[in-house]
This record gives C-alpha cells, sequence and structure tokens, in this order.
C-alpha cells in the first residue's frame, strides 16, 4: 500500500509554521521525504491555477514565493501540473487519479486481491447527466471520445487553412503597397495607402470573426471527448485483461497521440502568426484594433490547445501503461 499526497497552489504561499514556510509546503516537504526514501511509498500531485489574479488579491511576496516553490519541483508534468478552470482541474486530477487506480490494481492483481471493486469505483465518475448517457458502456465512451478527437483534428487543419490564408492576403496587400506610385520624395499617396490598410484590417477583422466561431467548437469537442475518455479509462482498469488490452486501446491511442501532434503543429504555426501579427506597423487605428482582436482570439485559440495537450498527455501516458500492462 502507499499513500498520496495532493496539493494545490494559486496566488498564495501560506503562512510560516516554524517548521516550514507554510502548512501546505510543510506536508508536501514531509510527503516528498518519504518519496525519495522510497517512491513506491506515496504518490505526489501538486496543482497551480494558472489564472489571472484580481488586483485585490495579488501579493507579490506571496506570489513570488508560490513561483519559487513550483520550479523547486521541476519540469512540469512530473510531481506538478498547472490549470486554468474548474472544468480543466477536474478532468486533470480524475485522470490522474484514474492512473492511480490502475497502479493499485496492478499491485493488488499481484497479490490476487481486487485493489477497487467496478461499483465503488464507478461512483467518483458518476455526473449529473441525462439517464441515456450513464447507460453508455465502455464501447460505447470509445466511439464518442473518438469521433471527438476526429472533430478537434479537423478543426485544427481549419484554424491553420484560415491563418495561412490571412497570412497571404497579408502578403498581396504588403505588395500592393510597394507597387503604389511615389513622388520625387518617395512617399505613397497616403489615401492609397489607408485604402490598402484598410482591406489588410478588415481581412484580419474577417479572420478573427472566423477563429470566434471555431473556438465554442473546439471547447465543446475538447470537453465531450475528454468525459468520454476519462469515463471510459475508469471502467478500462476494472474489465478483462483479453477485453481492456485488445484492439480498442491501440485505436484509442492512437486517436490521442494523432491530436496531440496536430495541436502541437498547429499551436506552433499559431504563435508564429501571432508575434507576425503583434509586430506589424501601428499605421491606422482601423488597423491597430484589427491587430489586437487577431492577437486576443490567438491568445484564447492557444491557451485552449495547451490545456487539451496537457490532459492529450496525461491521457496517452495511461493507455500506454495499459497496454504495457497487457504486454507483460
Amino acid at each position: 500500500d502507499y499513500d498520496l499526497f495532493v496539493g494545490i497552489m494559486w496566488c498564495r504561499y501560506g503562512t510560516p509554521t516554524g517548521r516550514s514556510g507554510s502548512g501546505t509546503v510543510e506536508e508536501f516537504e514531509r510527503a516528498k521525504a518519504r518519496y525519495d526514501a522510497d517512491s513506491s511509498s506515496v504518490k505526489l500531485m501538486v496543482y497551480f491555477k494558472d489564472e489571472a489574479i484580481p488586483p485585490s488579491q495579488l501579493d507579490p511576496a506571496q506570489l513570488s514565493k508560490v513561483n519559487e516553490f513550483r520550479n523547486s519541483l521541476g519540469d512540469e508534468g512530473v510531481l506538478h501540473w498547472k490549470f486554468n478552470s474548474v472544468d480543466h482541474f477536474e478532468k486533470l486530477i480524475r485522470l490522474h487519479l484514474t492512473r492511480q487506480v490502475q497502479a493499485w490494481n496492478a499491485q493488488f492483481h499481484e497479490s490476487g486481491r481486487s485493489a477497487v471493486q467496478n461499483e465503488s469505483a464507478e461512483q467518483p465518475d458518476r455526473e449529473p447527466e441525462a439517464e441515456s448517457q450513464d447507460d453508455l458502456g465502455f464501447l460505447d465512451l470509445l466511439e464518442i471520445f473518438e469521433d471527438r478527437f476526429a472533430e478537434l483534428t479537423n478543426i485544427a487543419e481549419t484554424i491553420t487553412t484560415a491563418t495561412e490564408d490571412l497570412g497571404t492576403k497579408i502578403a498581396e496587400r504588403s505588395k500592393q503597397m510597394e507597387k503604389l506610385p511615389h513622388d520625387l520624395q518617395g512617399n505613397v499617396n497616403r489615401k492609397d495607402a489607408k485604402r490598402l490598410i484598410s482591406r489588410a484590417a478588415a481581412d484580419m477583422e474577417q479572420y478573427t470573426a472566423r477563429i470566434e466561431a471555431e473556438l465554442p467548437l473546439f471547447s465543446d469537442a475538447l470537453n465531450t471527448g475528454m468525459t468520454a475518455f476519462i469515463r471510459s479509462v475508469s471502467m478500462f482498469v476494472h474489465l478483462d485483461s483479453e477485453v481492456a488490452h485488445s484492439e480498442q486501446a491501440k485505436e484509442g491511442l492512437e486517436a490521442i497521440v494523432t491530436l496531440r501532434a496536430t495541436l502541437a503543429t498547429t499551436k506552433e504555426s499559431l504563435n508564429e502568426f501571432r508575434q507576425t501579427t503583434d509586430d506589424l506597423p501601428p499605421m491606422t487605428s482601423k488597423l491597430n484594433k484589427a491587430k489586437r482582436s487577431v492577437v486576443s482570439v490567438l491568445d484564447r485559440l492557444i491557451a485552449q490547445f495547451e490545456d487539451g495537450q496537457t490532459l492529450l498527455r496525461e491521457s496517452e501516458t495511461i493507455v500506454r501503461d495499459l497496454r504495457s500492462d497487457g504486454d507483460a
């Protein structure tokens, strides 16, 4: 048997206890000492809320200590993770707890016992859904999350196409600007220049509207797909090994890996395009507004991609472990 330490921090480090900087940190240090002595004796899971802090709650000294503590834990995804919403945190911790159940089952299986019975294990995963959703079985849930992941891939491809189209249009506007006639001093006609800049701003506004329309679709598909996956994987760890480690697990893993790769590639191109847009010279007020809109919508989109990548990375670990157990 082993214990589980779960800690959550946002912008406050806490009050010194006499033994450590705060109560939470003291508890962590005790658990970490056990972990260092025997990594199988305790599992550590620390979460940091990564969300805007209201000025009334901001204490620079406290925040600095939180950041220092987080940095001391090493790379994200080993002992600590960040989240920016209750929904994101819920999915992360349910994935991690499912992985712990998976580990417990493997440990108890070796001794001929069952770590968690199906009936009790499924209770935390029950949500206030329609009765028809409660009837969904393992294969139903796999189908849902694979369909939603395919939808997410399509949305990412749509966003990539839209971004490339806008990049092409901006490049065309730049060429048109270069071709405008110049006077003896080398200046172009101001009206002609503003006309082209207005067209570029209109292109950017259309792009913003297109991405705004994709954002809720992406969020809904990610939420539905991950919810189905988490419910299915909670059943996964209790199914007969012949079923749990079947071709279904392989297909699920392929869906996760494919989507992770797509999101990573798309996010990289979005970051580059965001920087290019932000670097455009402030020629007119209309262009400046269009720039701010594009940067804002890209920031929100990139944040959703990062959330998705985190959840997919944790999901991939669970499925790979399950398949590894099945091959053993």
